[in-house]
């Protein structure tokens, strides 16, 4: 309730993209509070709002929007060094506010992501919220950032320059689901994928035979869980609850337009989730040459 009601308000008050972005920035909130200093917490919050707002002006320009998600990766690998995971919205801001579908302003989109994010924090001190430190060994957290970028900024360049619809969806993906701590990559990939394929057949079956209030309901539901499993940690669960409520949000009283974004998002995630395994292969390899040549 304590994130529904804010959000709802927000909606009212400035539209369904405010209302994301607003979202995701009290995820952004609740994220970096627990394990942050107020100061530090506030200086996240700040970089996040920045690279929001910039992504909002630069559109869907492809050398732009790769600009930002390579900035994003490298801010990445410096966070994660304090605690895994830390900055990991950033660069799904940086796509939605950009070419996905949170349609505002520059300043708009900075305005509505640094309230967001000082709400979560309210939030997150007010319920008494905890999270563990988890930090990544620095040439680890490097590695992982600067092939994360490279590859993202890449997809997101091709995506755009091409017109693929929806083909942030993989970028999205590899964000998600390549961990940077080695020790979780196996069982996030593995959660996204199934997760996703579960997910999927649920937001189909609602989409075909529950009338358009219903698939709201389950919508809202699934945001809930979305949030409970989050704090929890089961990545499967927190995939099977996204990907319905994204879908379902995305076409409703369209039977269609459910189809054709069905289809995409199996499609797209299977490619992020091929492309995550090669870069993981890839940074396990140099894990072990590295372990080899210090040992």
């Amino acid at each position: 309730m304590a994130i529904l009601i804010p959000s709802a308000i927000v909606s009212v008050l400035g539209g369904s993209s405010a209302s994301m972005g607003f979202g995701l920035a009290m995820g952004l909130g609740m994220a970096v509070t627990p394990v942050s200093r107020p100061r530090q917490a506030a200086l996240l919050v700040v970089l996040g709002a920045a690279l929001g707002g910039l992504a909002a002006w630069a559109g869907s320009t492809p050398w732009a929007i790769a600009v930002l998600m390579f900035i994003s990766a490298v801010l990445f690998a410096v966070t994660n060094q304090r605690s895994a995971g830390l900055l990991s919205l950033t660069p799904i801001m940086v796509i939605l506010f950009g070419p996905g579908p949170i349609n505002l302003s520059w300043w708009s989109a900075a305005l509505w992501i640094l309230a967001g994010g000082v709400v979560g924090a309210f939030i997150t001190r007010m319920l008494k919220f905890q999270a563990p430190t988890l930090p990544v060994e620095k040439r680890t957290a490097w590695e992982h950032g600067i092939a994360v970028g490279l590859l993202c900024a890449a997809i997101m360049f091709w995506s755009l320059t091409n017109n693929i619809p929806h083909g942030y969806w993989i970028a999205v993906t590899i964000l998600m689901a390549l961990r940077p701590l080695p020790n979780q990559r196996r069982e996030t990939l593995n959660g996204r994928l199934i997760g996703t394929f579960l997910g999927a057949v649920v937001a189909l079956l609602v989409v075909l035979f529950l009338p358009v209030w219903g698939a709201v309901i389950v919508a809202v539901l699934c945001l809930f869980f979305l949030v409970w499993y989050s704090m929890g940690g089961a990545y499967l669960m927190q995939a099977l609850a996204l990907t319905p409520m994204l879908l379902i949000f995305a076409s409703l009283g369209d039977v269609e337009r459910g189809f054709e974004l069905t289809l995409e998002r199996v499609i797209f995630t299977v490619i992020g989730i091929a492309a995550a395994v090669l870069i993981a292969l890839l940074l396990r390899r140099w894990e072990s040459r590295r372990e080899v040549v210090s040992g």
